[in-house]
């Protein structure tokens, strides 16, 4: 027999099974219990003369949740026969047989040649029990729970950070993760740790998506996104799946694919979405239609977006605060050309700097400070107030080249390009300037090698 806990049979000549010395199982009033099939006097017994076995080792050794050997050691539950009796054989406790029950001789007992019926069932239970000891094994290989708890919150914090922090901050220790991750997977075979680890697995190859993208490396963005879907199908997990369709819509829109942007965002907005990317997905949908020139399209869809805004906030860039919304608004807004579209564009922008100031410096995204800015000083060159565009230029060039990522620095080249077509004044050639030089500078992480080759 397999024991759950170490994964080594518990009787053999060969490095044997050591979890539960075999003395325990003589004591006295062990035998009584195990005679009396009283599952939870065993535990108790075992969690008394054997303190080095935990709950957790006692679980996975009588495959059973955590908290059923708990309650069972503190008097509770564990009453069903069937469950006992998977408790005792997984644990290893010399159970006796019941007497036989009195039967007339087979045909075989009294001198007739062995049937061919009989000895298939043999064969049968022995397959059987050897299946049985096979499912064990294979449920014996889970990890320790702490460790994906570790793990996951390692995920998180990484999506967290990644909104303020330097890309080449945390690029190795989002693939170190990654690794691990899909490590854990090829060696775990517990049911509900290997759904975890695929949500976990995918999540991390979406943020490899974000890196690509950010590195302006569409098509790996692409891949590592399309990865992230597979395994958010594999587990069936509506709201994991509708944030890798916003990273798709996110990644075709920056690639200029407004088309796709657009039908990316539409299908993750049919899955089940509770959090605030139901607030993405409308928002990236504006943004899309906005591109194509589809107006009523897109306010409708920057009205949505403010509608949900107020969902479940998942951490970093797992989620899509309110500021973020009012960001996407005025990017959105300002590519129409009526004086109101560009009015309240400006508002958004306004209102998107003041939270992401307000927020603290953990939460507050500077990529989309950085859009914000550009989107202001966008408004004002069309507007005629290229000095007014100056102060919001100044502060976007002072920003570290490692918070700058292939988006900024598109809405720059724009930038420049509009300034060059609108006006001719010293502060128009002062930012045209500005932002030349900006975008001269490497972004994060030109100086390692291609993400083609990563």
């Amino acid at each position: 027999m397999i024991c759950g806990n170490c994964g080594k049979e518990r009787r053999t000549r060969h490095r044997p099974c050591t979890c539960i010395p075999e003395h325990l199982w003589r004591l006295p009033e062990m035998v009584q219990a195990v005679d009396a099939r009283d599952a939870r006097q065993v535990l108790r017994l075992l969690s008394r003369h054997a303190p080095d076995l935990t709950h957790e080792a006692l679980a996975n050794m009588c495959q059973v949740s955590q908290s059923t050997i708990t309650r069972a050691i503190s008097g509770q539950g564990l009453t069903r026969a069937s469950t006992v009796h998977t408790v005792l054989t997984s644990l290893g406790a010399p159970i006796p047989r019941p007497p036989a029950a009195p039967r007339n001789p087979t045909r075989t007992e009294r001198g007739a040649p062995r049937s061919e019926e009989g000895e298939l069932d043999r064969t049968l239970a022995r397959d059987a029990h050897r299946t049985l000891r096979q499912t064990r094994a294979v449920l014996a290989k889970a990890m320790h729970e702490p460790a994906l708890d570790l793990l996951e919150a390692d995920i998180g914090r990484l999506a967290r950070h990644y909104v303020s922090h330097p890309l080449a901050d945390l690029y190795t220790e989002i693939k170190s993760l990654r690794d691990d991750t899909f490590a854990l997977v090829e060696t775990t075979s517990h049911p509900d740790q290997i759904r975890r680890l695929h949500i976990a697995a995918a999540r991390l190859a979406g943020l490899q998506a974000h890196v690509c993208l950010d590195l302006g490396q569409y098509a790996h963005a692409d891949t590592n996104a399309d990865a992230a879907w597979a395994l958010a199908t594999s587990v069936h997990e509506p709201g994991l799946r509708a944030w890798v369709r916003s990273l798709h819509s996110l990644i075709a829109y920056w690639d200029g694919r407004y088309r796709d942007a657009r039908h990316a965002a539409e299908d993750g907005l049919t899955h089940r979405v509770t959090d605030s990317n139901l607030a993405r997905l409308h928002a990236l949908r504006a943004r899309a239609c906005a591109a194509q020139g589809d107006h009523r399209q897109a306010l409708a869809a920057i009205g949505a977006a403010h509608e949900h805004s107020r969902q479940h906030l998942l951490p970093g860039v797992f989620g899509f605060p309110e500021a973020k919304v009012h960001a996407y608004a005025s990017s959105s807004l300002l590519m129409f050309a009526t004086p109101r579209d560009r009015h309240r564009s400006v508002e958004h922008a306004h209102r998107a700097i003041r939270l992401y100031t307000e927020a603290s410096a953990l939460d507050r995204s500077f990529g989309d400070l950085l859009a914000a800015r550009l989107d202001l000083a966008s408004a004002h060159i069309h507007a005629r107030e290229p000095d007014a565009a100056l102060e919001q230029v100044q502060v976007i060039t002072a920003a570290p080249p490692q918070h700058r990522t292939a988006s900024i620095t598109q809405r720059a080249q724009r930038l420049a390009r509009l300034v060059t077509a609108t006006t001719d004044a010293e502060a128009a050639r002062r930012i045209h300037a500005h932002v030349t030089e900006f975008c001269r500078h490497p972004g994060p992480l030109a100086a390692r090698a291609p993400v083609a080759a990563r």
